[in-house]
Parts: C-alpha cells; structure tokens; sequence
C-alpha cells in the first residue's frame, strides 16, 4: 500500500483533468484502512490525499509534497465540475440513498445550471450481477465522467469495473459526497475548511462517525506505521 501511495498520490489537481479513461479513488485514514486489503489498486491510476493528516504523513515519510485534494465542492471537484461545463462534458452521477439522491442532484443541478447531467442512481446494489447489469448499461452511455459515492472499496470495485469493460471516460470516486450534497452542496464552513476541522464538522453533522475518527484513526496510525517499516524492509 506504501508503494502504492508513494507512485500514485497527486501533487497538484492537475493531472486529474487530463487523464484519457482514468479513474481516480482518495485515501484518507479511514479508507487507508478499507483499501489496503479489499481491492487492487494497481487498476487506480491516482490517488488523491484527502485530509490533512495523509497530507502530512506523506510530506515527512513518503517524500512526496501533495496537496489536498478532497472528493468535494470545498475541494477539487468544484474545478471538475466547471471543467466539464466548459468542455461541454457529459456526466453521470452514483452514490447516496434512494431517497436522498434526487435532492442531491438538484442541488448540483442549481449550482451548475449548464452541467450536461445525462443520468443518475442511488448508490446501492442488490448484488455482483445487479453491479455488473449496472456497468453495461454505462458502457452503453459511456457519459465522460462517472462520480461514484458508495463509500471504499465498493467505489472502487465499480470504477474498476468499469474501466476494464468498453467505456470511455473518467472516473471519480467521491464517497459521501453525493450524501452530503443532499444536504447543500456547500457542506463545510469556510472557517472549519480553512481551520482543517471538516472532521469536526462531521461529528456534528453526523455522530455515528465518531468512532471513525477516533479508534479508526488511532489504529491507522498503528497501521500505516508498520506498512511503512515493512516496505523500507523490502526495499532494502
């Protein structure tokens, strides 16, 4: 996982605008902690650091200076999406409940009036057929971006998915994003995204996280630690 974050970690947002049928996943303590065993990530042509503390690690152990580049408007994606405005690109969106992704897309909707939404979906899946039913179907669209928010790996399983069968595009997954835009599509305060504190905000917003940044984070300490000994062990 170490060598993997070292040789695909984005420095600067970029390069996520001029990949030709890419896709991109973000990794933060938590996700660090679902990804390192649940999916190749050979397939993931960038990764980006999402939240301070990936950013900082990455400065001081990996030797990489990357930016942080979150799945979300205080972020990269506010670009993106006016990038796909002004190149007139289509998109289709996937992530959140059923009965929550209608608001979200129209919130996205009302803040990028000229955004060529040519489809969405919940982010729910009965099964592996209905997943790959929901490729094909893509593969036929083939919109030119698929934002992607069911949370790691499963949004990394589908965009690999998709990448391998006849489509197109470029890929992003966004995790609650999709989630959060239900709620307005400026989640964060300013001042808590200025201040580093989304992860605060979060809590607030939603208290059943509260153990993910706090056990979850402590224990991806102990994780991330021990993967970078192991790699400077093999390396050597």
């Amino acid at each position: 996982m170490i060598g993997i974050l070292k040789s695909k970690l984005v420095e600067k947002s970029d390069v996520l605008f001029k990949m030709n049928n890419g896709i991109v996943t973000y990794v933060n303590p938590y996700s660090y902690l679902k990804l390192r065993k649940n999916i190749k990530l050979d397939s993931i042509d960038f990764i980006t650091s999402d939240g301070i503390v990936i950013k900082i690690l990455s400065r001081f152990f990996l030797k990489r200076s990357v930016q942080r580049l979150s799945p979300d408007f205080s972020s990269y994606f506010k670009e993106l999406f006016l990038d796909a405005v002004s190149k007139k690109s289509t998109v289709f969106l996937i992530g959140a409940k059923p009965e929550l992704i209608d608001t979200s897309v129209q919130n996205i909707k009302n803040k990028f009036p000229l955004l060529n939404i040519v489809g969405y979906r919940h982010g729910f899946f009965e099964n592996e057929i209905d997943m790959d039913d929901q490729v094909l179907e893509m593969t036929f669209l083939n919109p030119d971006l698929v934002i992607v928010g069911m949370g790691a790996p499963l949004q990394e399983k589908y965009l690999i998915k998709l990448k391998e069968s006849n489509w197109n595009g470029n890929g992003y997954a966004c995790g609650g994003f999709l989630h959060q835009t239900n709620k307005s599509v400026e989640y964060y305060p300013e001042w808590m995204n200025k201040m580093n504190l989304r992860w605060l905000y979060r809590i607030y917003c939603e208290p059943k996280l509260i153990r993910r940044y706090t056990v979850d984070y402590f224990w991806f300490l102990l994780v991330f630690f021990f993967d970078l000994i192991r790699y400077k062990f093999k390396k050597s």
